[in-house]
């Protein structure tokens, strides 16, 4: 397992510059989105609670969240972009290693195997693992920090009302949990019915291309 892990998380070391700053950009863009809540509740809750309300607090305030949806724009753009730039970067590399291991293996695999299984492997495969290796690290990061910062900011308000709050949190896991597995099964029960029905409807057209065929090789005959 160790072997795995230290052979997945090699794809990486190539491109350290680009990770860090894709994950820091991660990191603001998720701090950013916890700011929002409180910047509004401040003014509606205190500012515009006043007897005399203070509109340059609301201008300051104002622009400063302005900035900050500036800000996050530019981070996720870095996420968007310049992220996906590297998982294609991670994509070749896996491709090109990919390939040169297909080179060494010997006839008798390319016999025994489906030459579109082994494309598959090189187009498909490939293509969503390095959406988990660009996609992955990030939103693990972006919900570890809305997690505790929600946390820490519900608690601020009312301690209470949070511990209930998450306190569901489990039975939500739980119920995503057990039917996600029934959907897999189920997804797996329905793909071999379309299986299934493919390779009926490919005897089924075998059969009328046949008819057809010796429905002409008759008429031939028959008109000689």
């Amino acid at each position: 397992m160790k072997g795995r892990w230290k052979k997945f998380l090699s794809y990486y070391t190539n491109y350290k510059v680009l990770f860090f700053k894709d994950m820091f950009c991660a990191m603001i863009s998720a701090a950013i989105t916890l700011v929002y809540p409180m910047l509004t509740r401040y003014i509606t809750g205190t500012i515009l609670n006043q007897p005399k309300i203070d509109y340059s607090k609301i201008y300051l305030l104002g622009l400063f969240m302005l900035c900050l949806i500036v800000v996050e724009y530019f981070c996720n753009y870095f996420i968007g972009y310049l992220g996906h730039v590297m998982g294609v970067y991670m994509e070749r590399d896996l491709r090109n290693e990919l390939f040169s291991h297909y080179q060494k293996l010997s006839f008798r695999f390319y016999d025994e195997q489906n030459t579109g299984q082994l494309m598959s492997r090189l187009t498909n495969d490939l293509f969503s693992l390095t959406e988990l290796y660009h996609h992955g690290p990030e939103d693990i990061v972006i919900s570890i920090i809305k997690f505790i910062g929600a946390f820490i900011l519900l608690s601020y308000i009312n301690v209470k009302l949070t511990l209930i709050l998450f306190a569901i949190l489990p039975f939500m896991f739980l119920f995503a949990w057990y039917y996600n597995k029934k959907m897999k099964k189920a997804f797996k029960r329905n793909l071999k019915e379309i299986k299934r029905e493919l390779v009926i409807s490919m005897n089924v057209l075998k059969t009328i291309y046949q008819e057809f065929v010796l429905l002409k090789v008759l008429r031939m005959k028959i008109k000689s």
